[in-house]
């Protein structure tokens, strides 16, 4: 393979969706697992989103350094694989016992790997690729994984009926086996470079922008992903949702957001245009809020649909302009994922305050402080752009 050839699709595709089912169970779907298996409440399944959240965050933004130090020795297919190994050695550890620091310790690890594989994919897909072949690879990776997490979340259902919740982890050490046969027989060593793009590869101006508004947003997508993923057993409970639809049922936003997803793929509207980040917002707000309010089964499915269409707006839009903008290396794709953290642990802990000032309304204003923190840094660069564009400015 040449240095700017990109790597073959058909691989990253297939890797991405068996990894994604890590991602299923150790994020959506750890909430339930820790309910049922270990008898976890609101508050300890607060904590451990948050920790999770802080683990992922402060491995994924020094992330790409790392592996950039690293790689005078060795790859970064190297380094993938070494995760999956070490992965299918921490699995099994949660049928060891039903401690719950077991789990804490479990999730936490793994949370940690996932952040030097996330960004490598991601640069793997994107680079050597023109704008063009970007958006195709982009949308069919987002379409991919996003659909394997709602997949993944579904069969998790099985395990919690049964009563054997922690089989659903100990189950993805087989799975991590299978992603390290991929890698091996499929990824090239190293992502292609990147760095001799063409003019017509090049970002137009605007892109970092709307770069610096999306990565403010990006965020609080996955803060209110970390709102809800821990609440949603809870508010099922409440409910009276049986426990072998619960996470189907939460899968509906996933199920939506790749929805969202194809149709962005095959609209070219809203490249370089504001108005995609404003219907992200609204999208994203006025659905977690519908969920937590929500009085009814159908109430919720259709709020959690919203909420859905919302994720899909907000980070394909920010995963394009940072691989754009940021020439789809491993330092970008890491601050990516850094930030995916940062929202992962916020969401969590503002959850928390609303459950301990008594829940429901509670939870829906201790939540609204989180777009009022990003609501400044997404609309500066909009702001800094307008008086660009104005003859006074």
């Amino acid at each position: 393979m040449t240095a700017n050839r990109p790597a073959p699709l058909g691989p990253l595709l297939v890797l991405s969706f068996l990894a994604t089912f890590r991602t299923a169970v150790l994020w959506n779907g750890l909430a339930f697992i820790a309910k049922e298996g270990y008898g976890f409440g609101e508050g300890w399944n607060l904590i451990l989103a948050i920790w999770n959240g802080v683990v992922y965050a402060a491995v994924a933004f020094p992330a790409g350094r790392i592996l950039r130090r690293l790689d005078r020795l060795i790859r970064p297919r190297t380094v993938v694989a070494a995760v999956f190994l070490l992965q299918v050695a921490i699995c099994p550890l949660v049928l060891l016992g039903s401690s719950g620091w077991v789990l804490f310790v479990v999730a936490g690890a793994m949370s940690a790997l996932a952040a030097f594989f996330w960004p490598v994919i991601e640069a793997y897909v994107a680079a050597g690729r023109g704008p063009h072949e970007m958006r195709h690879a982009i949308g069919w990776w987002n379409a991919i994984w996003m659909t394997a997490l709602g997949i993944a979340l579904v069969a998790i259902a099985p395990f919690l009926a049964a009563g054997h919740a922690s089989w659903a982890i100990g189950a993805l050490a087989p799975i991590n086996l299978l992603c390290l046969a991929v890698l091996l027989l499929g990824v090239p060593a190293s992502p292609p470079s990147h760095a001799q793009a063409t003019v017509e590869r090049t970002a137009p101006a605007a892109y970092r922008d709307l770069l610096a508004s999306h990565r403010a947003m990006l965020p609080l997508a996955y803060a209110l992903i970390g709102v809800l993923s821990p609440l949603m057993p809870y508010i099922l409970d409440r409910l009276d949702a049986p426990l072998a639809w619960q996470t189907p049922l939460t899968a509906t936003w996933m199920f939506a957001r790749v929805a969202g997803i194809t149709a962005l793929r095959f609209s070219p509207w809203w490249h370089g245009r504001w108005a995609t980040a404003v219907v992200g917002a609204v999208l994203l707000i006025g659905g977690v809020t519908a969920v937590v309010l929500a009085t009814s089964i159908p109430g919720v499915v259709a709020a959690l649909v919203v909420f859905g269409l919302g994720q899909a707006v907000v980070y394909y839009a920010a995963l394009y302009y940072v691989m754009r903008v940021g020439e789809a290396d491993v330092d970008a794709a890491s601050t990516h994922e850094g930030l995916i953290g940062v929202g992962y642990a916020a969401g969590p802990a503002a959850a928390a305050i609303g459950v301990v000032l008594g829940g429901g309304t509670a939870i829906v204003t201790a939540t609204m402080l989180l777009p009022a923190v990003a609501a400044w840094p997404a609309i500066r660069p909009w702001w800094r752009a307008r008086r660009r564009a104005s003859p006074e400015g």
